[in-house]
């Protein structure tokens, strides 16, 4: 089921801010991993840890944020799921 947020269309969502970290990391990763490519994952984390790690880990697993933006309690970030070429 997606939505639309921001003119992008959100295939999943994910919060993780009651989850901590490194758990927070591994269930975004194996929720992107399980999407299809540049589908979006719509991703609430926590401050603090969650956001200085989170994101970076992200990217250099080669996803692409999207919109990262302050929520009630924490980060949303929408990201899109891309495969690193190795």
């Amino acid at each position: 089921m997606s939505t639309f947020t921001r003119g992008l269309r959100v295939d999943q969502s994910l919060d993780t801010r009651t989850t901590a970290h490194p758990a927070s990391y591994h269930e975004a990763v194996g929720r992107l991993n399980a999407m299809a490519e540049n589908e979006i994952l719509e991703l609430y984390i926590d401050d603090g840890e969650s956001l200085r790690i989170i994101p970076f880990g992200l990217r250099a697993e080669g996803h692409e944020i999207l919109v990262s933006e302050p929520a009630q309690s924490g980060v949303r970030l929408l990201v899109r799921k891309r495969t690193l070429i190795q």
